[in-house]
């Protein structure tokens, strides 16, 4: 029995990753490609010319919730504030995994 429950809660976690992972690029593709670009590389408007590609997930994340904080931001921080802030915890982590991918 503790085997079975076991094996039932690492399925689970499993599958809660892998949604969790299409998750996140779905949320990107909806919510910040158009800006960013698909794949991240593009400077959104008035950004200084800094791209989301190559930066980590922590990063990401960090600078996600600074901007629903107000600890973080430049020119565009409004507009980040509105959009990271409807994110929940879950979606900020999911869309942060999903960039460092990029």
């Amino acid at each position: 029995m503790k085997l079975f429950a076991l094996s039932l809660t690492l399925v689970l976690a499993l599958a809660v990753t892998v949604a969790c992972a299409s998750s996140g690029a779905d949320l990107y593709n909806s919510k910040c490609s158009g800006c960013h670009g698909k794949d991240g590389a593009k400077a959104a408007a008035s950004s200084g010319n800094v791209t989301l590609k190559g930066q980590s997930a922590a990063d990401i994340e960090t600078k996600l919730k600074g901007y629903v904080d107000g600890s973080f931001g430049g020119k565009k921080m409004k507009v980040m504030q509105k959009m990271a802030g409807k994110l929940s915890p879950e979606e900020t982590t999911a869309v942060a995994e999903h960039i460092a991918t990029l």
